[in-house]
Protein backbone atom coordinates (compact mmCIF):
# COMPACT_ATOMS: atom_id res chain seq x y z
CA UNK A 1 0.00 0.00 0.00
CA UNK A 2 2.78 2.43 1.22
CA UNK A 3 4.45 1.57 -2.53
CA UNK A 4 1.29 2.52 -4.59
CA UNK A 5 0.39 5.63 -2.54
CA UNK A 6 3.85 6.62 -3.05
CA UNK A 7 3.78 5.90 -7.02
CA UNK A 8 0.62 7.92 -7.49
CA UNK A 9 1.34 10.40 -5.52
CA UNK A 10 4.84 11.52 -6.69
CA UNK A 11 5.87 9.26 -9.45
CA UNK A 12 8.64 6.51 -9.58
CA UNK A 13 11.67 8.39 -9.25
CA UNK A 14 10.67 10.36 -6.48
CA UNK A 15 9.21 7.94 -4.26
CA UNK A 16 12.73 5.96 -4.40
CA UNK A 17 14.48 9.39 -3.37
CA UNK A 18 12.60 8.81 -0.04
CA UNK A 19 13.78 5.75 1.09
CA UNK A 20 16.23 6.45 3.96
CA UNK A 21 19.56 5.56 2.82
CA UNK A 22 20.82 2.18 5.54
CA UNK A 23 23.75 2.45 8.56
CA UNK A 24 27.12 3.14 6.88
CA UNK A 25 27.87 -0.21 8.44
CA UNK A 26 25.22 -1.94 6.44
CA UNK A 27 26.79 -1.76 3.09
CA UNK A 28 30.54 -2.32 1.32
CA UNK A 29 32.59 -0.39 -1.25
CA UNK A 30 31.14 -0.85 -4.95
CA UNK A 31 33.19 2.10 -6.37
CA UNK A 32 36.04 1.29 -8.32
CA UNK A 33 38.56 3.69 -6.33
CA UNK A 34 42.28 4.63 -8.57
CA UNK A 35 44.34 7.48 -7.00
CA UNK A 36 42.00 10.00 -7.62
CA UNK A 37 39.93 8.52 -10.09
CA UNK A 38 36.51 7.16 -8.43
CA UNK A 39 34.62 4.82 -11.14
CA UNK A 40 30.81 4.29 -10.41
CA UNK A 41 28.08 3.14 -13.13
CA UNK A 42 24.43 2.07 -12.50
CA UNK A 43 21.73 1.43 -15.41
CA UNK A 44 19.52 4.73 -15.49
CA UNK A 45 15.49 4.17 -16.23
CA UNK A 46 15.73 4.61 -19.57
CA UNK A 47 17.93 1.75 -20.36
CA UNK A 48 15.73 -0.58 -18.55
CA UNK A 49 15.00 -3.04 -18.85
CA UNK A 50 18.58 -4.12 -19.06
CA UNK A 51 19.25 -6.90 -22.01
CA UNK A 52 20.87 -9.85 -21.34
CA UNK A 53 21.88 -12.97 -23.43
CA UNK A 54 22.88 -15.98 -23.07
CA UNK A 55 22.66 -18.85 -25.14
CA UNK A 56 19.49 -20.99 -25.20
CA UNK A 57 21.61 -24.36 -24.83
CA UNK A 58 23.81 -22.92 -22.28
CA UNK A 59 24.40 -24.62 -18.44
CA UNK A 60 24.09 -20.78 -16.96
CA UNK A 61 20.58 -20.08 -18.56
CA UNK A 62 18.10 -21.14 -15.74
CA UNK A 63 20.93 -19.48 -13.34
CA UNK A 64 20.91 -16.24 -15.10
CA UNK A 65 16.96 -15.94 -15.04
CA UNK A 66 17.74 -16.93 -11.10
CA UNK A 67 20.38 -13.90 -10.65
CA UNK A 68 17.68 -11.21 -12.44
CA UNK A 69 15.05 -12.50 -10.21
CA UNK A 70 17.11 -12.00 -7.15
CA UNK A 71 18.42 -8.54 -7.61
CA UNK A 72 15.08 -7.62 -8.71
CA UNK A 73 13.76 -8.66 -6.18
CA UNK A 74 16.66 -6.38 -4.23
CA UNK A 75 15.00 -2.97 -5.25
CA UNK A 76 11.97 -1.79 -3.38
CA UNK A 77 10.60 0.40 -6.77
CA UNK A 78 12.32 -1.43 -9.81
CA UNK A 79 15.23 0.74 -9.78
CA UNK A 80 16.86 -2.34 -11.49
CA UNK A 81 14.80 -4.77 -14.40
CA UNK A 82 16.40 -7.04 -16.82
CA UNK A 83 15.07 -9.13 -20.18
CA UNK A 84 16.36 -12.32 -21.69
CA UNK A 85 16.59 -11.19 -25.65
CA UNK A 86 17.77 -13.94 -28.45
CA UNK A 87 20.20 -12.30 -30.53
CA UNK A 88 23.37 -11.46 -28.78
CA UNK A 89 24.09 -8.50 -31.08
CA UNK A 90 21.37 -6.05 -29.35
CA UNK A 91 22.37 -6.97 -25.75
CA UNK A 92 23.64 -4.86 -23.28
CA UNK A 93 25.08 -7.83 -21.16
CA UNK A 94 26.38 -11.17 -22.82
CA UNK A 95 27.12 -14.60 -20.64
CA UNK A 96 29.13 -17.43 -21.47
CA UNK A 97 29.85 -20.57 -20.07
CA UNK A 98 33.72 -20.46 -21.13
CA UNK A 99 36.81 -18.53 -20.24
CA UNK A 100 37.58 -15.21 -21.60
CA UNK A 101 39.43 -15.22 -24.88
CA UNK A 102 41.12 -11.90 -24.21
CA UNK A 103 41.35 -9.76 -21.33
CA UNK A 104 41.91 -6.71 -23.57
CA UNK A 105 39.77 -4.77 -21.23
CA UNK A 106 40.01 -1.88 -18.62
CA UNK A 107 39.02 -3.79 -16.12
CA UNK A 108 38.76 -7.67 -14.98
CA UNK A 109 36.55 -8.67 -11.62
CA UNK A 110 36.62 -12.19 -10.77
CA UNK A 111 35.11 -14.86 -8.57
CA UNK A 112 36.65 -18.15 -7.50
CA UNK A 113 35.19 -21.67 -6.37
CA UNK A 114 36.32 -25.06 -6.08
CA UNK A 115 33.90 -26.34 -8.76
CA UNK A 116 33.85 -22.80 -11.05
CA UNK A 117 35.36 -19.23 -12.02
CA UNK A 118 33.62 -16.39 -12.49
CA UNK A 119 34.94 -13.07 -14.54
CA UNK A 120 33.36 -9.92 -15.92
CA UNK A 121 34.95 -7.43 -17.39
CA UNK A 122 33.74 -3.92 -18.95
CA UNK A 123 35.55 -1.39 -21.11
CA UNK A 124 35.30 2.38 -20.88
CA UNK A 125 35.44 4.39 -23.97
CA UNK A 126 37.95 7.21 -24.82
CA UNK A 127 38.04 9.76 -22.39
CA UNK A 128 37.39 7.51 -19.48
CA UNK A 129 33.78 8.91 -18.78
CA UNK A 130 31.54 6.31 -20.38
CA UNK A 131 31.55 2.78 -20.42
CA UNK A 132 31.44 0.90 -23.52
CA UNK A 133 28.64 -1.57 -23.89
CA UNK A 134 28.51 -4.82 -23.60
CA UNK A 135 29.07 -5.99 -19.94
CA UNK A 136 30.25 -9.43 -20.80
CA UNK A 137 30.03 -12.04 -17.93
CA UNK A 138 32.51 -15.18 -18.12
CA UNK A 139 31.36 -18.47 -15.85
CA UNK A 140 32.37 -21.81 -16.70
CA UNK A 141 34.20 -25.30 -14.32
CA UNK A 142 37.26 -25.00 -12.75
CA UNK A 143 37.62 -28.96 -14.28
CA UNK A 144 34.57 -31.30 -14.62
CA UNK A 145 31.85 -29.54 -16.52
CA UNK A 146 29.68 -32.87 -14.25
CA UNK A 147 31.35 -31.98 -10.27
CA UNK A 148 29.63 -32.29 -7.30
CA UNK A 149 28.79 -29.10 -6.69
CA UNK A 150 28.24 -27.32 -9.75
CA UNK A 151 25.37 -26.14 -10.04
CA UNK A 152 25.45 -24.65 -6.54
CA UNK A 153 28.25 -22.96 -8.17
CA UNK A 154 26.71 -21.54 -11.10
CA UNK A 155 24.15 -20.39 -8.81
CA UNK A 156 26.12 -17.89 -6.85
CA UNK A 157 28.92 -17.28 -9.65
CA UNK A 158 26.33 -16.10 -11.77
CA UNK A 159 24.56 -13.83 -9.46
CA UNK A 160 27.90 -12.41 -8.27
CA UNK A 161 29.08 -11.79 -11.62
CA UNK A 162 25.12 -10.00 -13.01
CA UNK A 163 25.98 -8.30 -9.45
CA UNK A 164 29.17 -6.54 -10.91
CA UNK A 165 27.48 -5.99 -14.57
CA UNK A 166 24.35 -3.79 -12.01
CA UNK A 167 27.63 -1.58 -10.83
CA UNK A 168 29.21 -3.10 -8.23
CA UNK A 169 32.93 -3.01 -10.12
CA UNK A 170 35.04 -2.63 -6.66
CA UNK A 171 37.77 -4.88 -7.81
CA UNK A 172 38.70 -6.18 -4.39
CA UNK A 173 35.24 -6.76 -3.24
CA UNK A 174 36.06 -4.08 -0.22
CA UNK A 175 33.85 -5.05 2.64
CA UNK A 176 31.86 -7.45 1.31
CA UNK A 177 31.89 -10.98 4.04
CA UNK A 178 31.63 -14.08 3.83
CA UNK A 179 27.28 -13.69 4.15
CA UNK A 180 27.42 -11.60 0.84
CA UNK A 181 26.66 -13.37 -2.28
CA UNK A 182 29.62 -10.36 -3.90
CA UNK A 183 31.85 -11.59 -1.70
CA UNK A 184 35.22 -12.48 -3.58
CA UNK A 185 35.34 -15.71 -3.21
CA UNK A 186 31.04 -15.83 -2.66
CA UNK A 187 29.41 -19.01 -0.89
CA UNK A 188 26.26 -17.19 -0.17
CA UNK A 189 23.54 -18.39 -2.56
CA UNK A 190 20.90 -15.42 -2.48
CA UNK A 191 21.35 -12.01 -1.89
CA UNK A 192 22.11 -10.71 1.58
CA UNK A 193 20.99 -7.50 3.22
CA UNK A 194 24.24 -6.17 2.78
CA UNK A 195 24.35 -6.24 -0.92
CA UNK A 196 20.87 -4.88 -1.17
CA UNK A 197 22.07 -1.68 1.36
CA UNK A 198 24.93 -1.70 -1.14
CA UNK A 199 22.67 -1.96 -4.28
CA UNK A 200 20.38 0.81 -2.66
CA UNK A 201 23.38 3.26 -2.28
CA UNK A 202 24.52 2.85 -5.48
CA UNK A 203 21.49 3.16 -7.10
CA UNK A 204 20.47 6.79 -4.79
CA UNK A 205 23.43 8.37 -5.73
CA UNK A 206 25.92 9.86 -8.44
CA UNK A 207 27.56 8.14 -10.90
CA UNK A 208 30.34 9.05 -13.17
CA UNK A 209 30.32 6.57 -15.91
CA UNK A 210 27.29 6.60 -18.67
CA UNK A 211 26.90 3.67 -20.63
CA UNK A 212 27.77 4.16 -24.53
CA UNK A 213 25.52 2.49 -27.23
CA UNK A 214 27.64 -0.66 -29.35
CA UNK A 215 27.50 -0.70 -32.54
CA UNK A 216 25.79 -4.01 -33.56
CA UNK A 217 28.94 -5.98 -34.98
CA UNK A 218 27.60 -9.82 -36.63
CA UNK A 219 30.31 -11.53 -34.91
CA UNK A 220 29.79 -11.04 -31.63
CA UNK A 221 27.25 -13.80 -31.11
Amino acid sequence: MRRIACLALLGLAACADLVPPRSSESYYEYRQVSGLDTLSFKWLPSQLPVKIWVADDSPLLPHVVTAIDRWERAFLFGEFRATLVPDSNTADVIVRNTPPVSLLTVSVLSAFAPQCTGETTFELAQGGDALQLPWRIFVWPASNPNANGIETCYAITVTHELGHALGIINPNHTGAQVGDVMYRDPVFNGISERDRATVERLYHGPTTLRPLARTPNPSAR
